[in-house]
């Protein structure tokens, strides 16, 4: 249930990157977010304030952190909601604090489950990727051995509340939690999604809105999103390239050698410094303008009890470093210990958070003027250093260089980066022009036209392709049609006129497919590094080409290598996508099982482009010329997506259909509401009311915004009469509701786009057939109308 406006939250955290990454997960409109170094300077907080304290307490003796939790909860405003971050691998002194939290009187409830990373919480074991904590390895930098349970962190009993209280009837899991509470004991919750947190957040506050809430950034996350209020401000606008930043990367964490040389071969001056040595070590650079990458020279495996004095030679030799720069400099932080010293060295107390460049990579200001991105050890993939630099600093010219795919080297599974190349504007600050299209509803709601040249400047050949936007088209599973459906898909004589395609996918197996539909001799498979390397002529198609296919891979078979290769060239796509080297993505089918035999544990394209890209949520519509349809719930039971509709997911879900069909050219759309009772409940007749529960209030909200959004409407006759031309688009509550008739009314010529991600990108709407792959029969029409609704949606990159 969504709070009040003028709520006061109190957050603590222990270490900077995990109070960054709170406050950037309870951003919101209507409420000021800080973050404070010094719980002792601070003032009283207005009503609708969220206050993050840095406890800085990682590193104190047990009495130590306890006693700065205590002293922060004392003389608390009446009414105010508590929230401790604690981390995602309980490290640090969670004993201690929650046994400080308890000691307060407020009951606790403990959910550390944070699913964007793959920590999930079953039977009071924390996983990680599926992997029981103290079976894995991700204590490997820490003293003691990792707890077996949450309760043997805790080194006290627990009472537990299983997944089936918390996925059971909303009345049962409140119960069970009162009696939990009632023991006096912490509250431990398992939880596996965004959606079980949210249940159990829910639940806490209408049982007892003094509970004291602990949990990981998905905790935050779902208080975030209780909170309301709309999305936060959007981000700065890049800075300068000739200003100059420090990039200081304080971890042990194996993936961050990776981090740095990727930003190297971007440009960046490295500066290492012997963890051994005493400060301030070798005589140093002067910090000039650009990037600087300061970071530990790697002796060997880390040493955990010198953790404290490595991030405090960091810190002052970033602080000598900043003393010689040419002018202000900005910072991007990685390690909660090492940010906090840096900040310590350079007397900064108050952080303004503005929001994400990725998932807990925070980007904030600082009180006098410099912008600072703070960011745990452990989070981001091999691109997330270079990502981040890039949203701090423009282009010195033309569009950024694309990240070189990483072929056949496999990737940590935590969320990629999350940016735009040309970033929202922070308020004051003029929007970016819209991109230029013109839509032929003559040939569909979808259709783009190429920008018109001003008037006596006749655009040259060259121009008009360069105009055109780059589509990376993801080969899908290798063992399927995707390849067949591709070749006389790119070969297809309106595919070039529309977009720049690039296939991500396996160069070899292409070819192959080609023979198979018989275009062999009139098709060139070319293999290329990256979309600035690609030509676009007639017959040419061009490859990313990541060669993870063996050559005798069978067709139509279910295989894990082939499932893996799928998520890798979906992995690829994305990062070319966020660094805008492509404007879309389109994907040929994949396999659900072969992607999870892979190791890939995701229920579809739409939920894997969704974490790729570090979006929560997201909708799945399905276009065909007679019917579109955008879908509340997909890959889930038909229980839990009953249980999962609520009037916030369903005003979402409306806005960014209607947001996709105004800007394809629909002004004014008619928009069609399903129920999810027959007959749509028929007034109360069948089930229990949820038409009026869950519905009807996001309808009443939709038309007061001038939405116009009809329903709750039978199924039945809401499609009939979208097929004769009533509505615009459909709301389908669950996901066979809404395909069943699509694949009925239009299956060869549908597409499947997803709504809500920070690019394009569009699909087929059939699967991997692997009934008749290898045949060379399947049909192409789906994937060159997908491709035609990519061109249509996506921006042109130089307008």
């Amino acid at each position: 249930m969504p709070l009040g406006p003028g709520q006061r939250v109190l957050a603590v955290a222990d270490d900077l990157s995990g109070a960054a990454e709170t406050a950037a997960a309870l951003l919101s409109r209507t409420t000021r977010t800080r973050v404070l170094l010094d719980p002792r300077t601070a003032t009283p907080a207005p009503a609708g304030t969220t206050t993050v304290f840095d406890l800085d307490s990682r590193q104190l003796s047990a009495t130590g952190a306890a006693a700065r939790i205590t002293a922060v909860m004392t003389g608390l405003a009446p009414g105010t909601l508590v929230l401790k971050k604690v981390d995602s691998l309980l490290r640090g002194n969670l004993a201690a604090e929650i046994a400080a939290l308890a000691a307060t009187g407020r009951g606790v409830l403990l959910a550390p489950a944070l699913p964007t990373a793959h920590r999930t919480v079953r039977d009071g074991v924390l996983h990680t990727d599926g992997v029981p904590l103290h079976t894995g390895n991700a204590w490997r930098a820490e003293t003691a051995p990792p707890p077996r349970s949450i309760a043997e962190a805790l080194r006290v009993p627990v009472a537990l509340l299983g997944l089936t209280a918390v996925r059971g009837p909303a009345h049962l899991l409140r119960t069970a939690l009162r009696e939990a509470l009632a023991t006096g004991l912490p509250v431990v919750a398992d939880a596996e999604t965004d959606a079980d947190l949210d249940t159990l957040l829910a639940a806490a506050l209408d049982v007892d809105p003094r509970v004291a809430l602990a949990g990981s950034g998905g905790l935050a996350l779902a208080l975030g999103r209780s909170l309301g209020g709309g999305p936060p401000a959007p981000l700065p606008p890049p800075g300068p390239a000739a200003r100059p930043l420090l990039v200081v990367v304080g971890t042990a964490e194996p993936l961050a050698a990776e981090q740095v040389r990727r930003l190297v071969t971007d440009g960046a001056a490295l500066y290492s410094l012997d963890p051994g040595a005493t400060y301030p070590g070798d005589p140093l650079p002067p910090l000039s303008p650009g990037t600087t990458v300061l970071t530990l020279r790697r002796n060997g495996p880390p040493d955990p009890a010198a953790a404290r004095a490595i991030s405090r030679n960091l810190a002052r030799t970033a602080a000598t470093l900043l003393d010689s720069a040419p002018g202000p400099a900005d910072l991007v932080l990685t390690g909660g210990e090492t940010a906090r010293r840096v900040l310590d060295a350079l007397a900064v107390r108050e952080l303004r958070p503005w929001g994400q460049v990725h998932h807990g990579a925070v980007l904030a200001t600082t009180p006098d003027g410099r912008t600072v991105v703070t960011r745990p050890g452990s989070f981001g993939d091999a691109d997330s250093l270079r990502l981040i630099a890039r949203a701090l600093r423009a282009p010195t010219g033309g569009s950024p260089t694309a990240p070189t795919p990483a072929v056949r080297t496999p990737t940590a599974r935590t969320p990629a980066a999350r940016k735009a190349v040309h970033p929202p504007p922070a308020p004051g600050h003029p929007a970016p022009k819209p991109p230029r299209t013109s839509h032929d509803h003559a040939k569909g709601p979808f259709m783009n036209a190429t920008p018109a040249a001003p008037a006596g400047t006749a655009p040259t050949a060259a121009e008009k392709i360069d105009a055109l936007p780059v589509i990376a088209v993801t080969m899908g599973d290798g063992a399927g049609i995707g390849p067949e459906v591709i070749v006389p898909a790119l070969l297809d004589p309106g595919t070039l006129s529309r977009i720049r395609p690039v296939v991500v996918g396996d160069a070899e197996r292409l070819r192959r497919a080609a023979e198979l539909v018989g275009l062999a001799g009139r098709v060139e498979i070319v293999t290329v590094e990256g979309p600035g390397d690609a030509e676009f002529t007639p017959g040419r198609i061009n490859v990313i080409d990541l060669g993870l296919l063996p050559a005798d891979l069978p067709w139509g078979t279910l295989s894990a290598i082939a499932g893996d290769a799928a998520y890798q060239y979906v992995r690829v796509a994305a990062e070319l996508a966020l660094s805008g080297a492509v404007q879309g993505i389109c994907t040929a089918p994949l396999n659900k099982e072969a992607l999870h035999a892979g190791g890939h544990l995701y229920p579809g394209h739409t939920e894997l482009l969704a974490h790729l890209t570090g979006v929560e949520e997201v909708s799945m519509m399905l276009s065909t010329d007679t019917v579109k349809v955008i879908h509340v719930t997909t890959h889930i039971g038909l229980i839990d997506a009953v249980k999962r509709i609520e009037p916030g997911l369903v005003e979402r879900t409306v806005r960014r259909g209607h947001d996709a069909l105004v800007r394809a050219g629909v002004e004014h759309p008619v928009i069609g509401v399903c129920g999810i009772n027959p007959h749509a409940g028929e007034n109360g007749l069948f089930g229990y009311g949820e038409e009026e529960e869950k519905i009807v209030p996001a309808l009443e909200i939709l038309r007061a915004d001038g939405i116009d959004a009809r329903g709750p409407l039978p199924a039945d006759t809401a499609f009939f009469l979208a097929g004769r031309g009533d509505y615009d688009l459909i709301v389908a509550m669950y996901h066979d509701q809404g395909h069943g008739p699509v694949k009925i009314l239009g299956l060869e010529a549908g597409v499947n786009l997803t709504v809500g991600l920070p690019v394009i990108r569009t699909s087929v709407d059939h699967g991997t057939a692997f009934d008749i792959a290898g045949t060379g029969t399947a049909d192409p029409g789906s994937m060159i109308e997908a491709l035609r609704q990519a061109a249509a949606l996506a921006p042109s990159p130089t307008g």
